[in-house]
């Protein structure tokens, strides 16, 4: 695995060295690099043959194998970047237009690099050859089930069991259902509750259960176990033939249940194997911690995904583990009650807890219940380890490509919900590989990455969606992924200064504080100085936010990033500029940023957050106009400050987002040349009550040239709402970008005519409109608009009245209205009335008219359709909410 990231790093690393246009290469220095690079080019796809061996495999000399590739690129690309950084002279107030760079002392460093990598694929090809059947044989043909007491999850049961049984039809033909999701969540107990059940008994007159395993029994082995318990004879005290199958079968309902399934061969060899005849049917329930490989043999409506026990059960089961079935002691309830939300529903970690717990001399203690809930002792730590063993398997048998995405998301700390455009962004600049599909992969295929849907999915099946909004590990898996990627040097944690000991940091090229407090301390600062500065990649901060400046220059020299936007700084840390390899730089400052901040040349994303968001009285702060010469800019994100067109003709082709700052009309008007491949902008422009308002279309005008803007953010500081202003109204009178699929606007106080230009997008998915952004008390919607619109949301509103035109707004799935205090009426839309869909529709009201409430409450969707209408209001003294769900016209749910 690590191998694989360290071949995309020092192949990067080279690209980026060869493409710089600030670098020239001297004498034979291309000549050594295309070397190098020409050995690392085949390297992926020969790793890549670990991914097509079995599980039952141990990977121990292999991933040994692994590691001894992984330290000779390591060691050829720190020297490389060492050499490169000493030849920049960052000391200086400018770095020149043009930096030679010798790379010729490399020469003995990059030939012992490639002979290392010429017998790497002979050798790596043997170790593949010759990896040893893992031990010992897991599965197991036979059931263990114990009719013990189900916890949680009997909504899940009931759809399964009554699914099992709707099925029994005639004609008569066999199924297969997929139970999936993470290790330790619950499938076998699941599974052992449906087979065990009495009514499943009746249905299915044989039954057979056979743990599989990662470790398998030969296929021929389980098939003869399987046929022998549903003919219920003893394994191998007969001859199973064709014809006494059919003689004992015929008119049988049969149940097969294959636990814990990792390959598809051997689903495959099974299924083929299996009696078929149309008097027989045989169901087959799959358990499997991967989907991915199930797909081909399970039909999406026989697909379940476990899910996690919900806080209630979660409390339930550790209760009665500890307990039994006396009730959890009334001075133990608070605290049982936040372990067992520390478990995130996890059934195998709240046993695990519950079993440390239960054998404590202890367990009646509130002292004792108290520290474990606020991890003051090691019930967390040593639970996470004892299942680690279970869930490691998962981790090392992911293909190649996903590992390191995966380890890095442990980095995170617990509830750090991630966008993945973050993760993606980070890796890239650690000169890793990995997109959204990894991601997405990892989430669904291998249920290993929790996610939170974007706004406009929020109804949407998990199957449909092809991004989400923020994602994270489970704690469980945070901790594997920690240890692994320490061990690994890839990165490491800090809490407290211990966790800075000699063997752990040395070497690693990440560290990640989570005590922002630890640079303020004279040991561990001289412990990262000796042991990893000169070698550390990446520095992040994601230690609870830290008001007062701590020191952090130690000597790095190869940092690539810097992510402390939970770290003050009053001014900024002039000892960052030295690092001229630095890529990503996240900080949160006041103060002014330096025009000599163009030095990090090779910087792709900036973000500044300020301290506080306090405008200060007279000039406003700028950012300095030499960020125009940092061609290599990707990412800006400037909070509070305002941006200044530069004095020459310049431009950022690479610039891909571009939020945060504030502008004037004139230097939106600029962007267009200065920012051509722009995909995301985020603006916010202050207009004077005496400022002519008609100035904002011709801004608008300008960002309509944007081909490539799919999201656009434009809100008015302290908008002036002038109720006799009057915008002209023709068909051209807005222009928008045509590509556009989000569209946020706040304060800009639009006529609803404009709402047709908008509505005529033909990409947009989005849509928010924010503190009168549109005013006026009608809309009367065109016909035909808003094709593609799933999300609308409408803040602040002096709407009174909505009329829609025939077949708008035909996809919409969620409809916000808040603070639309004059409001009288929800319009009945077309597509309450369209096919029956998967996803429900959702309507949120919040602090509304009441007559908006009541007439949302009187829509009637079409048969199929579910409506669910959420109104709120907070005008009492009890804030209040109601709840609505319809489906078809019928009235389901009430208040609440």
């Amino acid at each position: 695995m690590t191998a694989y990231g360290a071949v995309f790093s020092l192949a990067n690393t080279i690209n980026n060295i060869r493409g710089c246009s600030r670098c020239s290469l001297v004498g034979r220095s291309q000549r050594i690099l295309e070397l190098v690079y020409k050995e690392l080019e085949p390297l992926p796809k020969i790793l890549e043959r670990l991914d097509t061996t079995s599980p039952s495999r141990s990977r121990k000399k292999v991933n040994a194998f692994d590691g001894r590739v992984k330290e000779a690129i390591w060691k050829f690309e720190d020297s490389l970047e060492s050499l490169v950084t000493q030849q920049i002279p960052s000391q200086f107030e400018s770095i020149p237009e043009i930096v030679s760079i010798d790379l010729q002392s490399l020469k003995n460093d990059a030939r012992s690099l490639i002979h290392t990598l010429i017998y790497m694929d002979k050798d790596y090809r043997y170790e593949i050859e010759n990896m040893a059947e893992d031990g010992p044989i897991s599965s197991s043909i036979r059931f263990h089930g114990t009719n013990s007491k189900m916890i949680g999850l009997s909504d899940q049961f009931q759809l399964l069991k009554t699914d099992l049984i709707r099925f029994l039809v005639s004609p008569r033909w066999s199924r297969v259902f997929g139970l999936y999701g993470m290790a330790g969540v619950g499938k076998t107990t699941l599974a052992t509750r449906i087979y065990e059940d009495q009514e499943i008994q009746s249905k299915f007159e044989c039954r057979a259960w056979v743990t599989v395993g990662r470790v398998p029994q030969p296929t021929c082995q389980i098939l003869r176990g399987t046929l022998a318990q549903l003919l219920g004879i003893t394994q191998g005290d007969e001859e199973i033939s064709d014809h006494c199958l059919e003689e004992r079968l015929n008119g049988t309902n049969c149940l097969v249940v294959l636990d814990d399934v990792w390959e598809e061969d051997v689903w495959d060899t099974l299924e083929g194997s299996l009696p078929y005849s149309k008097n027989v049917c045989i169901n087959v329930l799959l358990t499997s911690r991967h989907r991915k490989w199930m797909e081909a043999h399970v039909s999406r409506d026989c697909f379940y995904g476990v899910r996690f026990l919900k806080d209630e059960e979660s409390m339930e089961l550790l209760c009665e583990k500890v307990f039994g079935d006396e009730s959890c002691p009334p001075q133990l309830h608070k605290a049982a009650t936040k372990i067992a939300r520390l478990c995130e529903g996890l059934p195998l970690l709240i046993l695990a807890v519950a079993g440390i717990i239960s054998k404590s001399e202890h367990n009646r203690d509130p002292t004792y219940w108290n520290d474990v809930a606020e991890r003051r002792n090691s019930v967390f730590t040593d639970a996470y380890n004892q299942i680690s063993k279970v869930l490691f398997p998962s981790y090392d048998y992911l293909p190649q490509r996903l590992k390191m995405p995966f380890l890095f998301m442990g980095v995170f700390p617990q509830d750090y919900h991630t966008p993945p455009s973050k993760i993606m962004i980070m890796l890239t600049t650690k000169g890793l590989w990995c997109d959204r599909k990894c991601l997405r992969e990892l989430a669904i295929n291998y249920s290993l990455v929790l996610r939170n849907f974007k706004s406009v999915n929020k109804t949407a099946h998990e199957l449909s969606l092809a991004e989400y909004k923020t994602c994270w590990l489970h704690s469980s898996w945070r901790h594997v992924c920690r240890e692994e990627a320490s061990k690994n040097k890839f990165y490491h944690v800090l809490n407290k200064l211990i966790d800075a000991e000699l063997e752990t940091i040395k070497g690693q090229r990440c560290l990640c504080l989570e005590n922002n407090m630890l640079f303020g301390i004279k040991e561990f600062c001289n412990l990262v100085r000796l042991n990893c500065a000169s070698s550390a990649r990446s520095l992040l901060f994601y230690g609870p936010y830290h008001q007062y400046p701590i020191p952090t220059d130690v000597g790095f020299m190869l940092l690539r990033e810097i992510d402390a936007l939970t770290q003050r700084f009053y001014t900024f840390p002039i000892e960052v500029l030295s690092l001229v390899q630095l890529r990503y730089l996240a900080l949160t400052c006041n103060g002014e940023l330096p025009p000599t901040i163009s030095k990090l040349f090779k910087l792709r994303v900036l973000i500044i957050h300020p301290h506080i968001h306090i405008r200060r009285c007279g000039a406003p702060s700028y950012v300095p106009s030499q960020i125009w010469d940092m061609k290599e800019l990707e990412h800006i994100e400037i909070l509070g400050k305002s941006l200044a067109a530069p004095s020459h003709v310049v431009s950022l082709e690479k610039l891909k987002t571009l939020v945060g700052v504030n502008a004037s009309i004139c230097i939106v008007s600029e962007l267009s040349r200065r920012i051509p491949n722009i995909k995301k902008l985020g603006i916010q422009i202050e207009l004077t009550p005496y400022d002519d308002h008609n100035d904002l279309l011709s801004c608008f005008g300008c960002i309509s040239t944007f081909k490539s803007l799919e999201t656009l953010k434009l809100s008015i500081t302290n908008p002036v709402v002038k109720h006799g202003h009057v915008y002209p109204v023709t068909p051209h009178s807005l222009k928008l970008p045509r590509n556009l699929k989000k569209l946020h606007l706040s304060g800009t106080g639009f006529p609803w005519e404009y709402m047709d230009v908008i509505g005529s997008l033909p990409y947009l998915e989005a849509l928010k409109l924010r503190s009168y952004a549109i005013q006026g008390s009608h809309w009367k919607t065109e016909n035909d608009i808003f094709s593609h619109l799933q999300f609308l949301l409408i803040e602040e509103s002096d709407l009174v009245r909505w009329k829609l035109g025939n077949n708008s707004f035909p996809q919409l799935k969620y409809l916000s209205m808040k603070h639309c205090y004059k409001l009288e009426e929800i319009p009945e839309p077309a597509y309450l009335s369209r096919l029956p869909c998967f996803c429900p529709i959702e309507i949120e009201l919040e602090d509304c008219n009441p007559l908006a409430l009541i007439c949302a409450t009187q829509l009637q969707p079409s048969v199929g359709v579910t409506l669910c209408v959420i109104a709120s209001s907070s005008f009492y003294e009890k804030p209040t909410t109601f709840i609505l769900e319809r489906r078809g016209g019928e009235h389901v749910a009430g208040a609440g």
